[in-house]
């Protein structure tokens, strides 16, 4: 496909393709709107940048006040569906406040990973995987993860040293963990290594962008019965 962008060209490619990446995903996005972005970004129309900058004058006002406070309905959800929403839409504004909700009502604090966080990362993969969330969107879900893992992972220490987790339980196997060479997003992994940790496994996690000989190598000389290379 070639394109030949003027200025409004400019401008209407750059407001509809950062309008396709900054919500959460493009099924939120009004038909018009989203009919239109895909217009530019695809070279359909003769008419498309005219129909994409007239459309930017209209929606542009439609994000703010009037928008926020329907969002907020969100609030008054169970706290497990508020994980979810927080997760796929990419909010971090209210996430320490849900996951401590969460954790006090989860048995462990490792079931508030197991059950409504990871549950939440589920209907991202899904999402993205029907071509429904991009890379963007699934960096900033990632982003609320970690932050409410971060949360969970003093109270789940504090939990091992309760239960004697003083080097005098039996380890359950070593496991190697890193991202592969090219690869340097590492939530996955870290999210697993965490659940293992908490199931008695030894992690040696070797980072990101690992060269497959180095795993190889380490592989050996640690003897872990288990390597785990996301890519």
């Amino acid at each position: 496909m070639r394109c030949s962008f003027t200025t409004p060209s400019r401008r209407a490619w750059t407001w509809a393709s950062s309008m396709l990446v900054s919500w959460p995903f493009t099924e939120s996005i009004e038909p018009e709107l989203k009919e239109a972005c895909e217009d530019v970004v695809l070279n359909r129309r003769a008419d498309s940048t005219e129909r994409m900058l007239e459309l930017a004058e209209r929606f542009k006002g439609t994000a703010g006040k009037e928008a926020k406070e329907r969002d907020l309905k969100w609030r008054e959800w169970a706290v497990e569906k508020r994980l979810e929403h927080a997760l796929v839409n990419g909010i971090t504004e209210f996430i320490e406040a849900d996951t401590e909700e969460a954790r006090q009502n989860a048995e462990r604090p490792l079931h508030v990973i197991e059950g409504p966080l990871m549950a939440g990362m589920n209907v991202v993969g899904d999402l993205f995987g029907a071509g429904k969330m991009f890379l963007p969107q699934v960096v900033k879900s990632a982003r609320v993860m970690k932050q409410a893992v971060a949360i969970l992972l003093p109270y789940m220490e504090e939990e091992r040293l309760a239960g004697g987790g003083l080097g005098e339980r039996k380890s359950a196997g070593k496991v190697l963990m890193a991202t592969v060479k090219g690869d340097v997003h590492d939530i996955g992994k870290n999210i697993v290594g965490v659940v293992l940790a908490c199931n008695d496994y030894e992690i040696i996690d070797l980072g990101v962008m690992v060269p497959a000989a180095k795993i190889l190598e380490r592989r050996v000389k640690r003897m872990s019965i288990l390597s785990a290379c996301p890519a």
